[in-house]
Order: structure tokens, then sequence, then C-alpha cells
């Protein structure tokens, strides 16, 4: 018997997926100890590297910092609503 007449719908199982986007990607395992490079996804991320933070980039465009930076790097990326993919 239906709940008051009326039909009703039962999910069991929905399969929900979401991808996420990352404006980063911070590559922690390179070739020089101590250094990550990080690598904008995006137009907006590259510009928030050069243009807001002032760091310098390399030919393929990725930006090198030392390891103890990218926490700070991270924080502040994400006051300016950017997130990164730590790899």
């Amino acid at each position: 018997m239906r709940p008051n007449g009326r039909s009703f719908r039962l999910c069991s199982s929905i399969d929900l997926f979401m991808t996420t986007t990352y404006d980063f990607q911070i590559i922690s395992n390179t070739l020089v100890p101590g250094i990550s490079l990080v690598v904008a996804q995006n137009e907006d991320a590259f510009s928030y590297l050069t243009e807001e933070e002032d760091y310098t980039y390399l030919k393929d465009g990725s930006v090198p910092l030392i390891n103890e930076a990218i926490d700070d790097f991270i924080l502040d990326a994400e006051q300016a609503h950017l997130c990164a993919a730590l790899v």
C-alpha cells in the first residue's frame, strides 16, 4: 500500500561523480632536492602567480618554490579562492 494513496519512488543507490578541477598542480618530486614546481592549470591561476604573487616562472610556465614555502603558497592561494593539488 502506498502512503496516503500517493505513489513514491525509492532510489536504492545513486552514484554521483563530480570532477574537481584544481587551479594549481604542485609537483613535489623534482630533480632538485628541496624544490617543488607549481604549475598553473588555467589562465587565472597563471595570472595569480605572475601578477599578484610576482613569481618568476620557467620556460614551461612552472614556478619553482622551496618546499618550506609550499604551505604558505597554498594558504595564500586559498585566500584568493584558488585551490591546489599536491602531487
